[in-house]
């Protein structure tokens, strides 16, 4: 955890620190464009494309914030291992697997049962995917070995 605070925190001090200078630049930058280039447009699409980055960057982040939140729903998983499978051996309740990638598990081993399969249904068209939970099986099990690969 605390990892993670430190990480956070070193990322807010760089983001203060460099974000302001960073916008400056771009300013001057989209003028120096615009007057070189001698193409308002260029200004235009300097700045869209600026906007654009930076709302991808927040639904990245938007996006990592809704896997966290899975994370945690599956360390407190049991209840919902009882209610879509028979198995007690699953990822349920497991650290650093979400939820959707545990129900694949099950899914993928053919042992969801009829509220599971429901369950897994509900998540797809909710996520509009046809195989959430398989597919979040597959990311949780490409991630790992990356990971495990680069990190340890």
């Amino acid at each position: 955890m605390l990892k993670g605070v430190l990480g956070l925190l070193g990322a807010l001090i760089v983001t203060g620190l460099l974000q302001p200078l960073l916008f400056v630049y771009s300013l001057i930058y989209s003028f120096w464009l615009t007057v070189t280039m001698k193409d308002w447009a260029r200004f235009f699409v300097f700045w869209y494309r600026l906007i654009d980055g930076f709302a991808a960057a927040l639904v990245h982040a938007l996006f990592q914030l809704a896997f966290a939140l899975d994370l945690t729903w599956n360390v407190n998983g049991e209840m919902v291992e009882d209610f879509v499978t028979h198995e007690e051996q699953t990822n349920f309740s497991k650290k650093n697997i979400s939820l959707s990638a545990s129900l694949g598990k099950v899914s993928l081993d053919g042992d969801l049962n009829k509220f599971g399969r429901a369950f897994s249904n509900f998540l797809n068209f909710s996520f509009n995917q046809k195989s959430h939970a398989e597919d979040s099986w597959n990311y949780h099990v490409r991630r790992e070995a990356l990971l495990k690969k680069y990190f340890q």
